[in-house]
C-alpha cells in the first residue's frame, strides 16, 4: 500500500480552507457582484476538494489512479475558481501535484492546465471585465513562464542534490577505502615496528650478554690447560669480572636499553674501559686517542656497542695483538674509529657477519654511517661517524 504523502495532504488542505474563507468572505462583502447563490455550490465542491485530495496524497508517482485523479482534481479546481477567484489560492497547488503525479507531455499538459486555472482567477472570474479570452491567455503565458522557470530552477536544483548525492556517496567510498588502507599501514607499521625491535635486541644480546659468555668460555679453556696455580688464578678472577658485568648488562636490558657503562662515565672513559678489559683478555697492546673536547652525546650508547663489537671482532676473527681507539668529537658529529694489527679480509668476497651487521644497523638508526677498510693481511678500520645531538 502506497504510504501517504501527509505534508502534502495538509498544506494543500490549508490552503483549501483559506480559500474558502475568502469566498465566504468575498461574497459577504460583495454580494452584487459573487451572488450568494454560489456558496451553496463552492461549499459542496470545496468539501468534494477535500476528499480528492485525501486520495491524492496516497497516490503514487505516476501511477494511473494518481493521473485520474488529478485532472479530475484539475477540472473541479476550473469550476471552484469560476465560481469564486479567491480558489486560485488552492488552484495554485496544481504545479506541484503535475510535478509529483504527471511525466513527460502530461506534465506539461498539467502545467498548462494549472496555469489556465490560475489565470481564471486572476482576471476575477466571470463577473469581472477583466475576464476576456485576451486577459485570460496573457495571465496563463505569464503564469507559463513562471512555471517554467521554477521547474528549470526545480531540475537545477534536483540536479545539484544528486550531484552532491553521488559526491557523498563517493566519499564515504573514499572513507572507506582510506580506513581500510589506514588499518593496513597501521598493520605494516606495527609488524616493521616488531621486526625492528627484534632486530634491536638481537644486537644488543649480542653486544653485551654474548660477547661477556665467549670470553668466559675462553678464559675458561684456558684456566683448563695451564699448570700454573697463578695464571690459573688470574684468568678466573676475569671470569668472574666478566660474569659480574654479563649479569649487570642482562639486568641493564630488562631494565633499559642503555648502556649501564655510560651511567656513572662518560664515553671517553667507558672505552677507555673496553679497551682495559681487553688488554687483560687477550694480553695484547691497546690505545685511546681522545681528539676535541669530550662532551655528552645523544649516540653515546651506539657509539660504545660498535667500538665494542669491533674490539670483539679484531680478536675473535683477526686474531689482533694490537688495537687502538680514537675517538673525535666535530662541531656537529662524534666520530669513532677502532684500528687493528689482525688478518683483514677481502670486502668483496667475504660475507659480512652478525657483527658488522650489527654495527651498521646501530649507525643507520642514529642517522650516521659505518665505513670499513680492510684488505687481506693489512688489518681492519672501522669508522663510526655519527651526529653530535649534544645533551
Amino acid at each position: 500500500m502506497q504510504q501517504r504523502d501527509w505534508s502534502t495532504a495538509v498544506a494543500a488542505l490549508v490552503l483549501l480552507a483559506f480559500s474558502l474563507t475568502g469566498a465566504l468572505l468575498l461574497v459577504s462583502l460583495a454580494p452584487e457582484m459573487y451572488r450568494p447563490w454560489t456558496v451553496v455550490w463552492f461549499v459542496g465542491l470545496a468539501v468534494v476538494a477535500a476528499v480528492l485530495r485525501w486520495f491524492l496524497s496516497a497516490a503514487g508517482r505516476g501511477s494511473v489512479r494518481g493521473r485520474l485523479l488529478f485532472w479530475a482534481h484539475t477540472a473541479l479546481a476550473a469550476t471552484l475558481v469560476l465560481l469564486n477567484p479567491l480558489f486560485g489560492l488552492y488552484g495554485f497547488y496544481g504545479y506541484v501535484d503535475a510535478s509529483r503525479l504527471a511525466r513527460g507531455r502530461e506534465l506539461a499538459a498539467g502545467v498548462a492546465a494549472t496555469a489556465v486555472v490560475c489565470a481564471l482567477s486572476q482576471t476575477g472570474g466571470p463577473p469581472s471585465a477583466l475576464f476576456t479570452p485576451l486577459f485570460i491567455g496573457l495571465f496563463t503565458a505569464v503564469n507559463l513562464a513562471i512555471a517554467g522557470a521554477m521547474a528549470r530552477a526545480d531540475r537545477g536544483r534536483q540536479r545539484h542534490t544528486e550531484e552532491l548525492e553521488r559526491a557523498h556517496a563517493s566519499l564515504m567510498r573514499a572513507q572507506e577505502d582510506n580506513s581500510a588502507l589506514q588499518a593496513e599501514l597501521v598493520a605494516q607499521a606495527r609488524d616493521t615496528g616488531v621486526a625492528e625491535e627484534r632486530a634491536r635486541l638481537a644486537r644488543e644480546i649480542h653486544d653485551t650478554v654474548a660477547q661477556d659468555l665467549v670470553a668466559i668460555i675462553a678464559q675458561l679453556g684456558a684456566v683448563s690447560s695451564t699448570d700454573d696455580a697463578a695464571e690459573r688464578e688470574r684468568r678466573l678472577e676475569l671470569v668472574h669480572e666478566t660474569a659480574r658485568k654479563a649479569l649487570a648488562e642482562a639486568r641493564r636490558s630488562v631494565r633499559a636499553l642503555s648502556s649501564p657503562r655510560l651511567d656513572e662515565a662518560d664515553l671517553a672513559t667507558a672505552l677507555g674501559d673496553l679497551l682495559t678489559a681487553w688488554r687483560q683478555l687477550h694480553g695484547g697492546q691497546a690505545r685511546l686517542i681522545v681528539d676535541g673536547d669530550p662532551r655528552p652525546s645523544g649516540n653515546d650508547p651506539a657509539l660504545l656497542r660498535i667500538a665494542q663489537e669491533a674490539l670483539s671482532n679484531a680478536r675473535k676473527h683477526a686474531a689482533a695483538s694490537t688495537v687502538q681507539i680514537e675517538l673525535g668529537y666535530e662541531a656537529d658529529q662524534v666520530r669513532v674509529t677502532v684500528a687493528d694489527d689482525g688478518a683483514g679480509f677481502d670486502p668483496a668476497t667475504t660475507r659480512p657477519g652478525v657483527g658488522l651487521a650489527s654495527m651498521r644497523g646501530r649507525a643507520q638508526d642514529a642517522d650516521g654511517e659505518l665505513t670499513v677498510d680492510t684488505s687481506p693481511g693489512r688489518g681492519t678500520i672501522v669508522t663510526a661517524t655519527l651526529p653530535g645531538r649534544w645533551r
